[in-house]
């Protein structure tokens, strides 16, 4: 569907249903010309709220606070009105079918955002950390998104793309205008001395990302162990609901349970599996290898041991990989047996699921996935796997640069790769005009002509 950016376009900004107040959103040029349609007292054409009666033909039908936002002040960056009328599935649609009726048409999903990008209100990052900040699992994906809404990746992305300006800059000088052979930074050993400080910094950024994601998305913690050890206890005992069933016969998970844990800073994915041991259960058995192929895909392991119930083949499996050994059922144990135990795994942490009793266990998770420096880091953080995917595509190409330097490639052959890198910051950023920044450049910090 080919979408007309001069529609005015409408759309309910709160869910439609029974509440106390509904909002509706009309963005572009007609939108305080349509609402008027149903006023008998027209709005002032101001950044303002106004109190208005709604009319379907004669009659009466609300009386609304109506907010007006005209020259660019609107979160779109063209003519908003927002109408704050009493909640209610029949009169919040009666007042959206008599405006579309009146010519606004439904808007597009993320259509005003998309309007407020193409206007220069928001950048793409900014964007996306709308959804982000709606679907915010934990206090730390809370402030960062907040912080990426407001535009705090913007500062870090500007310093990386002046480099790279200036870098073109040097480059195409010394190819349009060869006289100025003496151009600083122009030999290929100065080019690739600023190509690996840019991958430096995109590298980190990647970094930053990916280890946030993580932790926003779900840390994937596989629960692993022999049978009978405690495993669903401790999956219940942690999200605090009985979500696997708890029996005293093994092999009572046959397949894979989930379940989510939320802390400040961090949301961890449970994924309580079958018990291993050898067994002739062709369904069990499946359960089992399930449980094995997701080691290599688990962010950490909680290995779960009793004593008797320690499967050392396992261990050899994942003692490489994140994990902390959980020795539960403590409750049943002596103080000798606890020790021999002990001796065997340093970090172990003690619990007794069954009671409820896992404090040791959350502290040390806590320990290990302490993330307010992220909050702190002037690296940007990309919170959208695409805009990531972006970052990734400018690493190659730097990389791409520098081994062309290497093989003697000429140097308009760098700018070329260089020039992508800088349309797709420039398309994150929401800036249009790549070509005119560098002119600039050249003739400003250059003075070429004088």
């Amino acid at each position: 569907m080919k979408i007309n950016l001069n529609d005015t376009i409408i759309a309910c900004a709160t869910k439609v249903s029974r509440q106390a107040i509904s909002i509706i959103r009309l963005s572009g040029e007609q939108s305080i010309d349509i609402v008027n349609k149903i006023l008998r007292n027209k709005l002032e054409i101001e950044n303002k709220m106004q109190v208005r009666k709604l009319y379907e033909n004669n009659d009466i039908i609300d009386e609304s606070l109506i907010l007006t936002f005209v020259n660019g002040k609107s979160f779109t960056g063209e003519n908003v009105v927002e109408i704050q009328c009493h909640g209610g599935i029949l009169l919040t649609n009666k007042i959206i079918s008599l405006l579309i009726s009146y010519g606004a048409r439904p808007a597009l999903p993320g259509e005003f955002s998309q309007r407020a990008y193409l206007n220069g209100k928001i950048n793409l990052i900014q964007a996306e950390s709308i959804n982000n900040l709606i679907d915010s699992k934990n206090e730390l994906a809370l402030k960062i998104n907040a912080l990426n809404l407001e535009g705090k990746n913007n500062k870090s992305l500007l310093k990386i793309k002046e480099s790279l300006i200036d870098l073109i800059s040097k480059i195409q000088t010394s190819i349009d205008y060869p006289d100025y052979d003496d151009v600083e930074g122009s030999t290929t050993e100065e080019i690739q001395l600023e190509l690996t400080k840019l991958k430096n910094q995109v590298t980190k950024i990647l970094e930053t990302s990916k280890r946030f994601n993580i932790l926003n998305n779900g840390i994937s913690t596989l629960i692993l162990g022999e049978t009978n050890v405690g495993k669903s206890s401790l999956l219940n005992s942690l999200i605090a609901e009985d979500k696997a069933i708890v029996t005293d016969i093994e092999g009572t998970t046959r397949d894979i349970v989930e379940g989510q844990l939320n802390f400040e800073n961090f949301s961890l994915n449970l994924i309580d599996t079958a018990g291993i041991r050898n067994t002739k259960d062709e369904v069990e058995k499946m359960g089992i290898e399930k449980s094995i192929s997701l080691i290599q895909t688990s962010n950490i392991i909680l290995f779960v041991i009793n004593k008797g119930k320690i499967n050392y083949e396992i261990y050899e499996k994942i003692k490489d990989k994140k994990h902390i050994v959980v020795l539960n059922k403590v409750e049943l144990l002596s103080e000798n047996e606890i020790r021999e135990i002990q001796d065997e795994f340093k970090d172990l942490v003690m619990v007794s699921a069954l009671k409820g009793d896992i404090r040791n266990l959350i502290s040390k998770i806590e320990e290990q996935f302490n993330n307010e420096d992220l909050l702190e880091s002037e690296v940007p953080v990309l919170s959208n796997a695409f805009h990531i995917e972006m970052f990734k595509t400018i690493l190659e190409l730097l990389e791409k640069c520098s081994d062309n330097i290497e093989q003697g490639f000429t140097t308009d052959l760098i700018n070329f790769d260089l020039y992508e890198i800088l349309k797709i910051l420039n398309n994150l950023l929401g800036i249009y005009d790549a070509d005119e920044e560098v002119i600039d450049t050249i003739f400003r910090k250059y003075c070429l002509g004088k």
